[in-house]
């Protein structure tokens, strides 16, 4: 038994040191990007002031013949031709999209909550397993079918444009880093639906088989600290939402490990991962672009 304890903590120590790495590459590489920005009201060469350039004004539409008129909304362009708000986020494709902006926006957002709806009440059944009570063994059984659900509803829907039910090829798609992101991501969550299934049935009964459900969580976590959006306001948002899950993620699964290797005297750890599960599937529901 203190085999397996000592096997599982470093197991969660090289994890948590890949993790920690991982996210102070992406906090670097964001600080990169930001140092590399021009700064439009930077001084000229020889130390002079110059006047600010006069920023763009939008087209206005006048009515009637005289010139007078309300400015129409300024918009940006879209890579597609469609035209977008200006404060839509920019790059949030490395490829034309095949929605409208909007629509796209809306694909994007029901995603994100329809996968809410499945980790919520995943959550909530593991929270239910947690309890012990025969009343809800089935419970365990529960939540990882769930989250293999979850990954058969993101393999079919992950990104509009791609294989298999988009135009573009399986290589097309995976050469493009948000859809690949977006494939890793479910096909670690099929994985951690299918493996945890097993488990419960008991036909995965090593130990270093519960080791598999936090490695792939971190992974995720990791991913989700370099998944950006393009840049913009927006994107900063998106990005800080995405960071909020996995922090959540990181220590959900550190919970579980010292669960599941009873380094806990008390049970507070299998009531402590799903409920941050639940935090998990509550921010996808409140997830916006």
């Amino acid at each position: 038994m203190r085999t397996s304890k000592r096997i599982s903590l470093s197991g969660l120590a090289l994890c948590s040191l890949l993790v920690c790495a991982v996210t102070m590459l992406a906090w670097a590489e964001g600080d990169e990007e930001t140092a590399l920005q021009p700064n439009h009201h930077s001084t000229t060469a020889g130390g002079a002031a110059d006047t600010p350039a006069e920023p763009p004004q939008p087209h206005e539409h006048t009515m009637g013949g005289d010139g007078a008129g309300l400015a129409a909304p300024e918009h940006q362009p879209h890579m597609a031709g469609l035209t977008m708000p200006g404060d839509h986020m920019e790059g949030h494709h490395h490829r034309e999209p095949v929605l409208p902006p909007d629509q796209d926006k809306a694909y994007s957002e029901l995603n994100h909550h329809i996968a809410g709806v499945f980790v919520v009440f995943a959550g909530g059944l593991a929270l239910l397993a947690a309890s012990g009570s025969p009343r809800y063994a089935w419970a365990r059984y529960g939540w990882p079918g769930l989250f293999f659900c979850l990954g058969l509803f993101l393999f079919v829907r992950h990104d509009p444009e791609s294989w298999p039910w988009g135009p573009l090829s399986l290589w097309e798609s995976i050469a493009d880093s948000q859809v690949l992101q977006h494939t890793l991501f479910t096909f670690i969550v099929l994985g951690i639906g299918l493996i945890e299934w097993l488990r419960c049935r008991g036909t995965l009964t090593r130990p270093v088989w519960g080791l598999i459900f936090p490695t792939l969580a971190l992974s995720a976590a990791g991913m989700l600290f370099l998944h950006r959006h393009g840049s913009g306001a927006v994107a900063d948002k998106i990005y800080l939402h995405h960071s909020i899950m996995a922090s959540s993620g990181i220590v959900a699964m550190i919970a579980k490990v010292l669960d599941d290797t009873e380094l806990l005297n008390n049970r507070l750890g299998s009531y402590i991962w799903p409920g941050l599960i639940m935090f998990i599937g509550v921010m996808l529901l409140i997830y916006s672009e």
